[in-house]
């Protein structure tokens, strides 16, 4: 690239049928087909085109791997079907080693090899089963159980997600996406799947914990730090002695002379969390959002620190599903029936008015019946729909899953072999009311964000 006449380089593509490909192909070549000139730039020369405009802007802001101090990948289990259940009780029979025979035929069943038998045989031998299950966050609002032992699971990821079986939270993120947008960002409360924002290919999920936990990790994680004096003394007293923060004290440090105030590491948490879920700057930065861990640019306005940790706080407690505004749901679960999720479609307009009167009214007295409002509705069978759910909410995506139908495609009869029982439909009410009144918070996250930019620290 040094020389003194750089070779150019051209570039063209074109979407569409093979038809319409071949058509273009009889009629052009390399002399009269209309290239786009390609400017390649350090580090990455992008043999493709790409919107890097705002680069110089984005590389003032502060990677998330710089301001964590420990993050990693999630827990792969490498047998799902036999290590993850909804139901304690059924990873308990699964693995019981009462009977070896039972045991060593059940898991050939499943496509265990003879080694790895022998391998989990002996480890869980007389072992309480019990003890080693914990919750375990699986996917997007969908919390299972797992059996949490390093010599059972592929990849555990012990080093991070022990510090999870503690009070903690972890924002999830990616490093490089398959998908053309950026949606990929989340919290956690438990320890949690690789897959759980995302199974797409090169969409690895990455963990960073608030805090890390000395007495539930080896000493070498902490060698060289110091417990940082983050919290008002009376705070601090009352937390563990052995919880630190995963945040590095330049970023305290850099706060407090901005600031001139301590800030705790949950506003920072909250902070980072509400700028990741601002439209505009995902659309902004879109281009750098799919090629590595986020950036995030820090105000030197207090004021507009503390607003955005508010709402990044208000977030994350929806997210989580602790706020007590999910006790009012938007939606409604209608119809009669065994609560099976056999066909999966959200309709609207006359199809909808036109499945509700004729599947699902027509099961009701003139007494009982409910006024239909919504033009939009989930169908799960013939008779039951979840009615309240427009479709901005209907198609809105987390990461690589479009949520209210990921979870319910999980549950479909072929795959749990029963339908949904009181606590998962009300649990799904939770989630689509989550999803909207998400969406009403980014709006005013982007009222607020341009203002971000306009007052940076430097």
């Amino acid at each position: 690239m040094n020389n003194k006449k750089q070779p150019k380089i051209k570039y063209f593509d074109l979407y569409g049928l093979r038809k319409k490909k071949y058509e273009f192909l009889e009629n052009f070549d390399v002399k009269n087909t209309k290239w786009q000139k390609l400017e390649l730039k350090e580090p990455y020369f992008w043999f493709v085109p790409k919107d890097t405009k705002h680069e110089k802007e984005h590389q003032k802001f502060i990677s998330v791997k710089d301001i964590f101090i420990k993050y990693n990948t999630g827990i792969a289990t490498g047998k799902d079907e036999i290590l993850v259940n909804f139901n304690k009780q059924s990873i308990i029979r699964k693995l019981s080693t009462i009977d070896r025979n039972t045991f060593e035929l059940l898991m050939q069943g499943h496509g265990v090899n003879k080694d790895l038998i022998f391998d989990w045989y002996k480890e869980l031998k007389n072992k309480d089963i019990n003890e080693q299950i914990q919750e375990y966050n699986y996917r997007i609002f969908d919390k299972r159980y797992v059996i949490y032992n390093n010599k059972i699971l592929q990849r555990s990821r012990s080093n991070l997600m022990n510090h999870l079986l503690k009070d903690n939270l972890t924002l999830v993120t990616t490093k490089i996406l398959s998908s053309e947008k950026y949606k990929h960002i989340f919290v956690s409360n438990l320890i949690s799947d690789r897959c759980y924002m995302s199974n797409k290919g090169r969409e690895a999920n990455y963990f960073f914990p608030l805090y890390l936990y000395q007495k539930s990790h080896q000493a070498d994680i902490f060698s060289g730090q110091k417990r940082l004096p983050i919290q008002g003394q009376s705070e601090l007293d009352e937390r563990e002695v052995d919880q630190v923060p995963n945040i590095k004290k330049e970023i305290f440090d850099l706060l407090k002379s901005t600031y001139n105030k301590i800030i705790t590491p949950e506003e920072i948490f909250y902070y980072i969390y509400a700028v990741l879920y601002s439209d505009n700057y995902r659309k902004k930065y879109n281009e750098f959002l799919k090629i590595d861990f986020p950036r995030v640019p820090f105000t030197k306005d207090y004021k507009l620190f503390r607003e955005l940790s508010i709402l990044g706080k208000w977030v994350v407690d929806l997210h989580l599903l602790k706020s007590p505004e999910l006790n009012k749901p938007i939606a409604k679960f209608e119809g009669k029936g065994d609560n099976k999720v056999e066909l999966l479609a959200c309709i609207d307009g006359e199809e909808a008015i036109e499945f509700f009167n004729i599947r699902i009214a027509a099961y009701w007295t003139q007494a009982e019946k409910p006024k239909f409002k919504s033009q939009v509705l989930i169908k799960i069978n013939n008779t039951q729909c979840f009615i309240g759910v427009p479709k901005e909410i209907w198609e809105y995506n987390i990461g690589g899953y479009q949520v209210l139908h990921k979870w319910l495609k999980d549950r479909s009869y072929k795959k749990i072999s029963r339908g949904l029982n009181d606590d998962e439909i009300r649990h799904y009410l939770k989630v689509i009311t989550t999803i909207s009144k998400t969406i009403k918070i980014q709006k005013e996250i982007d009222k607020i964000y341009p203002e971000i930019e306009k007052n940076l620290i430097k």
